[in-house]
């Protein structure tokens, strides 16, 4: 194995430099969501501190867009919270068969950056290879560009949109997250755009300007 350090790793294309970042996420998809979530709440000590099963009356998710919050049952376990928050999380997907290899698994993962610019610049960084992000959302609580990498997992640089970890619950046990925890799709150069040109409107869900 070989290593580099930040500054070396970080300054290569167009001269752009990567961010700090923390692993703050895991999310595996599975069809045995009851017998995983047994599994892990043992396995960590407790439960989830945030479930929800999706409304069997929504509309089904646009053709071509990886599974979302707002489509699966899903539960979020806290891992830690100091220094920084860390999540394990289950989508349970009923469609997978549990004797495909390419089912049950790995649903991405998530990068964390400590600020909007953070992850604006963390985006630029990308964008100086030609990688794109194939989704950008503003979930109400978090802020996050979604990538696939060379073996097209999707892997996340995610941000709070709140300055505490309890806000960010708070917010989740909210009738707005209950309503659509997907959140405002966004477009990722006009949000970038409008980030560095100052719009104080930036985060707001209703903010059309940067709307998908």
């Amino acid at each position: 194995m070989t290593t580099t350090s930040q500054t070396e790793a970080g300054t290569e294309a167009g001269g752009t430099q990567a961010v700090a970042l923390q692993l703050s996420e895991l999310v595996l998809k599975t069809a045995r969501y009851d017998d995983m979530a047994v599994f892990y709440a043992h396995v960590l000590g407790h439960g989830p501190f945030y479930e929800r099963t999706p409304d069997p009356d929504a509309p089904p998710r646009p053709a071509g867009m990886p599974e979302r919050a707002v489509d699966v049952r899903l539960g979020f376990f806290r891992i830690t919270d100091a220094p920084h928050s860390q999540v394990f999380a289950l989508f349970g997907v009923e469609s997978l068969s549990e004797t495909e290899p390419s089912g049950p698994g790995l649903h991405h993962f998530q990068f964390g950056v400590s600020t909007l610019g953070d992850l604006i610049s963390q985006h630029e960084h990308m964008g100086s290879i030609g990688v794109r992000p194939h989704r950008a959302a503003n979930h109400g609580q978090a802020t996050s560009f979604y990538y696939r990498d060379p073996d097209r997992n999707i892997v996340e640089f995610s941000c709070p949109n709140f300055a505490t970890f309890e806000e960010e619950v708070a917010f989740m046990s909210g009738p707005v997250f209950a309503a659509n925890p997907s959140g405002l799709e966004l477009d990722p150069d006009r949000f970038a755009a409008r980030y560095r040109a100052g719009d104080p409107e930036l985060l707001r869900l209703d903010n059309r300007a940067v709307a998908l």
